[in-house]
This record gives C-alpha cells, sequence and structure tokens, in this order.
C-alpha cells in the first residue's frame, strides 16, 4: 500500500475520539478476530470464483472483495477501516459522543469506519440513549387528512375557547358554510360553555357532530351528558395537536383580528363580523350557504339580492373538495407517513413539553390517535405525531398488556 493511503488510514484513526493507541488495537484484535483473519487471507492469496464454497460468515464480503485491502495488518473497504466485533461497541461509543441523530451518525460511520449491520446498530443504540430521547426532536409532519365537506349546512361543527383583551370567548364554526358564532363567557367553567351552545344550537339546529379540542370543559361528565340528551356525536382531538381542529382555530385567528383592529380605529366590531358573514369565500358567502340569503348591512343593496335563493350542495362540494386537494397538495411537501405503533409498544410521548417515556396502552378510535400509559399507570391520549419510539428499558406497570 503506498505512503499516500498509509497517511490517510492514519489520518481516519485519529479523527476518532480515542486513544493514540487506538491502531494497534485494531490491528491486534483484527489477527484475533477469527472472521476478519480469514478474510485477510483471502485478500493475500485471492478469493475462490464461487462465493458458495466460503463459509456463511464469511459470505457476507463477497460483495465487497474488489473494495477490500490490507494496510499495516488492518483491513480496509475502500478508504474505511473494518472495525473487529470485540471493538464495535467502543465505536459506536465514541461515534456518539456529540449525541447527534441516527442519520447524522450514520454519515459520520460511513466515511471512516465499516462493520456489517453496521446501520442498524447505530439506529438501535440511540434509540437507546435516554439523552437522546429526552431531547429528541419533534416528528415529521404526516401527510393531511382532510376533513369529508358535509352534505349541507350545519351537520358538521367546530368549537374551541379563546381570549382576548382580558375576557373569554366561545366560537363555533359550521364546516360546510364557515359561518361562526361567537358568544363573551362570564366564566369558562363547562356548565356556562354548554348553556351558550345551547343557546347557538336552538337559533340554527344540533348538529349531528361536533368537533372540540380535550380542553376541560369538553372533557367533562357535564358535557358528555349534554353530546347524549342532545344526541349529537362529540369527536375531541388529540391534546397538543390543535390541527385536528383547524377549522375551529382558524375562526378563532379571524375573529381575533376583527376585534383587535375594531378596537384599534374605533369601530363597531359587530357590523365587521356582520360583513364577514357576507363576503364570498371560496363558494358564497356563510350567510348564502348557511341560511340561503344575505344579510342586510349598512351597505347600499337591492331588494333582489336580499331575496333568497338556494345554492347547491354538490356544487359546494366539488368546489370544496378542490380547494382541499391543492391546499393537500402543498402541505404534503415534506411530509411523511408515520409507522403504525401496536400494543405494549416502548415509546416516548410529549407530555407538559417533554419527552416522557410509557408503553401504548391501545390504538384510539379517532385516526392517528393512542391511548398510552406511563410507567406509574397514568393514561393519556396523543396524535402519532407526538409519539416517537424507544428501545429504552422503560418501566412497565399496570399498562393491562402482558
Amino acid at each position: 500500500m503506498d505512503e499516500e493511503l498509509n497517511c490517510h488510514v492514519h489520518t481516519v484513526l485519529n479523527s476518532l475520539p480515542v486513544s493514540v493507541n487506538k491502531m494497534d488495537q485494531i490491528r491486534t484484535q483484527t489477527d484475533e478476530d477469527e472472521q476478519l483473519s480469514q478474510v485477510k487471507a483471502l485478500i493475500e492469496n485471492g478469493w475462490p470464483e464461487n462465493k458458495n464454497v466460503l463459509t456463511k460468515n464469511l459470505q457476507e464480503f463477497w460483495k465487497l472483495r474488489n473494495e477490500l485491502t490490507i494496510n499495516e495488518g488492518i483491513v480496509l473497504k475502500g478508504e474505511r477501516i473494518v472495525i473487529p466485533e470485540s471493538l464495535q461497541d467502543e465505536i459506536l461509543s465514541d461515534l456518539h459522543v456529540g449525541h447527534f441523530g441516527i442519520e447524522k451518525t450514520k454519515l459520520r460511520a460511513r466515511s471512516i469506519v465499516y462493520w456489517h449491520g453496521m446501520n442498524t446498530d447505530i439506529a438501535d443504540m440511540i434509540s437507546r440513549c435516554s439523552t437522546c430521547m429526552d431531547m429528541r426532536n419533534n416528528n415529521q409532519k404526516e401527510p393531511l387528512k382532510p376533513t369529508p365537506v358535509p352534505s349541507g349546512p350545519w351537520q358538521v361543527v367546530g368549537t374551541d375557547l379563546f381570549s382576548w383583551n382580558q375576557s373569554d370567548f366561545l366560537i363555533v364554526t359550521d364546516y360546510y358554510s364557515r359561518y361562526f358564532e361567537v358568544a363573551k363567557l362570564e366564566n369558562t367553567k363547562s356548565v356556562t360553555v354548554i348553556t351558550h351552545l345551547k343557546s347557538i344550537f336552538a337559533r340554527h339546529g344540533i348538529p349531528f357532530e361536533v368537533r372540540s379540542d380535550n380542553g376541560p370543559q369538553y372533557s367533562s361528565s357535564e358535557f358528555k351528558t349534554f353530546a347524549t340528551k342532545w344526541k349529537f356525536k362529540h369527536t375531541t382531538s388529540s391534546p397538543y395537536f390543535a390541527q385536528a381542529n383547524g377549522l375551529a382555530e382558524k375562526s378563532v385567528q379571524t375573529m381575533k383580528r376583527i376585534l383587535e383592529k375594531t378596537n384599534a380605529n374605533g369601530q363597531d366590531p359587530y357590523l365587521a363580523l356582520l360583513e364577514y358573514r357576507n363576503s364570498p369565500t371560496d363558494t358564497e358567502s356563510p350567510a348564502q350557504l348557511l341560511m340561503s340569503r344575505e344579510l342586510r348591512s349598512v351597505l347600499p343593496v337591492t331588494q333582489l339580492k336580499l331575496q333568497p335563493r338556494v345554492v347547491s350542495s354538490e356544487h359546494v362540494q366539488k368546489t370544496r373538495q378542490k380547494s382541499q386537494q391543492k391546499q393537500k397538495k402543498y402541505f404534503d411537501i415534506g411530509a411523511k407517513r408515520l409507522s403504525e405503533l401496536n400494543d405494549g409498544d416502548k415509546i416516548r410521548f410529549k407530555h407538559r413539553g417533554q419527552w416522557t417515556p410509557g408503553n401504548i396502552y391501545n390504538h384510539s378510535e379517532y385516526p392517528r390517535s393512542y391511548t398510552v400509559v406511563t410507567p406509574d399507570g397514568e393514561k393519556f391520549r396523543r396524535n402519532r405525531r407526538d409519539i416517537i419510539q424507544s428501545r429504552e428499558e422503560t418501566f412497565r406497570r399496570n399498562t393491562g398488556h402482558s
């Protein structure tokens, strides 16, 4: 082997955060490694014409035979050092000194060392590292799952609470028309929220489905009783995953802008809300879609314009679906579908801003939603995006699974 490659081998070895005797250690362990000592003999004496004459432990080097060389008793794959099995754990530890992610660590390893199954070993090591799990980045976003467009107005509504100017408000948005109602709350108790919802439903009718987050007002026993007595389905989103209740969140943003701008200019927020309800969206105005008529405002309008007019629900659905497909196309750039999880899987899940250890308890009735259980037996619901798989030795207790 020429002087230039010999110099490179020393550079590679010295680039690892190890002692100066590492090169001698690798050379010694290579000679003592049964597999690599046989590989050295094959490199020096020549490979057979057929790999089937080789023992199984040597066949994994068959495809690499044209890349393998020996330098000062060390086996190289190209410019990468082939690490004996006895030193692989130590090299893994050295590679992980900076606690970088799986892909970055793999890239670093591929530039200097090699052994069969190295990528799997790196992934396994990092997935078992408590420090890495504690500081793990969020999962990549998953492809968008648009909410199906209802076949008519006020069949599916979304609701949420928000605060503005030291006051609390309730908002209810129709998924079909985008028409929303707003009510100022005396307090944020569940019974108060229910009373205002009853008032809104008495005006527009009881929807088939009410969507909300998993806040205490909506997860209370009072709200469950309300849903049962008023005969509507209540669907909640996973904690920390506001995207699942996206339309209500968007309506909150719209209403806050209306309040902020009218407050700054000293204008009437109710007139601004009226104009919003009369303004066309991707199809017709929210008022037209919900009530089949335009609402009279301070702007001049003809009597003919105020006459009732029904908009075809098929037209609305087709237009909305086309808009959703366009939105999904752009949202899905960079999105990745996450793997399904099974009961009992070891995981970390987002809880109070931290990746908390636990196990999968079961798959929720909602898509991409799971019930997880902590080592102390507490159960929580989380979206798949807020769960990462782990191979740590987490303590399992009261999971309900053997």
